[in-house]
């Protein structure tokens, strides 16, 4: 299972609904789990934009450590995985929805979530009701 940036922010920063996706974690099978260095790009970013969560060392070691504990592999992106984010972009891109409908709409970052996702048929673990909206198995509180 891919897990998004948005699962492992709102896991770090106790967010609401953060306890179904520990529960989702926890039930996963040994090894199943992975994310892509974009995901841990967007995550630390975030975290180091919130003011109480110090530098940007510290918003690495935090996520680190999150990282590890959950047992989550992090895979690179190819160039394939290039070609899936635009055509995910193409399709369900926030350029497609008119500003009402954006956050139902897939950014940069999450392009790229979903082409590592596709790329290697695992369902997506995140808060993002656009993934539901693409073509993979999207796992969130929400829908």
């Amino acid at each position: 299972m891919f897990v998004d940036a948005s699962v492992m922010l709102a896991i770090l920063l106790q967010e609401p609904q953060s306890d179904r996706f520990i529960t989702a974690l926890e039930e996963a099978a040994p090894g199943s789990l992975c994310t892509s260095v974009i995901a841990v790009w967007e995550a630390a970013a975030a975290l180091y934009r919130k003011k109480s969560q110090g530098s940007m060392a510290e918003a690495q070691e935090r996520l680190g450590a999150f990282i590890r504990l959950a047992d989550i592999v992090v895979l690179p992106v190819t160039p394939d995985d290039n070609d899936l984010a635009l055509r995910a972009f193409d399709l369900h891109g926030r350029h497609r929805h008119v500003d009402d409908k954006r956050n139902d709409a897939l950014n940069l970052a999450d392009c790229f979530h979903y082409a590592v996702a596709k790329s290697r048929n695992l369902p997506i673990l995140t808060k993002d009701a656009g993934f539901a909206l693409t073509d993979i198995r999207a796992i969130g509180p929400d829908f």
